[in-house]
């Protein structure tokens, strides 16, 4: 079940989705500070009509040692949906506009709020890479945080450039558990 509220928007913070992927592009990213395989693009397909109304793409990338993932994302005015197969439907999976917040509600439970801020722009190998602050919290069934989810959303990327994961440390703060950094983009 999927819950949108949307708190406060000015205009659109998306670029065009995936449009700084093409086809053999390595994404390099740190786990802390180890560096993990890349991230690696097999194919990308840039403003293809997968949803009316939207911007869309399809790409399939590779993770490391893992079969490719075939994705599907498109862009309605400021929320970003992902193609479900299971379900051959097209799911809401976050806000991509500036300063929104998108609420979901987890079997079980949970809930999962994403809040945007405002864009702002980072440089990775001499890629100007526009970048939404976001905030994934996440809730339990009596609305008591868990997780936190602190990230740079690159839509252009189709992921984020970096951020933190933190668990709720039970006195009201927070707790890191793992930082990720994206060290570097290369093109073929």
């Amino acid at each position: 079940m999927l819950v949108l509220v949307v708190v406060a928007t000015m205009q659109s913070a998306a670029p065009r989705v995936a449009a700084d992927l093409s086809p053999g592009v390595q994404l390099h990213y740190t786990a802390g500070t180890q560096l993990t395989s890349p991230w690696i693009v097999d194919s990308v397909a840039v403003g293809v009509p997968l949803m009316p109304g939207a911007d869309c793409a399809r790409f399939t990338i590779r993770r490391g040692e893992q079969a490719p993932n075939e994705s599907r994302y498109c862009v309605l005015r400021d929320t970003m949906f992902v193609w479900d197969a299971r379900r051959s439907a097209w799911t809401a999976q976050r806000p991509v506009g500036l300063r929104m917040t998108m609420v979901h509600a987890r079997v079980g439970g949970d809930t999962v709020r994403y809040t945007t801020d405002t864009l702002t722009f980072e440089t990775i190998s001499g890629v100007r890479v526009p970048v939404l602050p976001t905030t994934v919290l996440t809730l339990d069934s009596l609305g008591k945080p868990r997780r936190r989810l602190r990230e740079r959303y690159a839509l252009s990327l189709a992921t984020a450039t970096g951020g933190v994961f933190e668990a709720a440390d039970g006195n009201g703060g927070w707790r890191p558990e793992q930082i990720f950094e994206l060290q570097r983009l290369v093109r073929p």
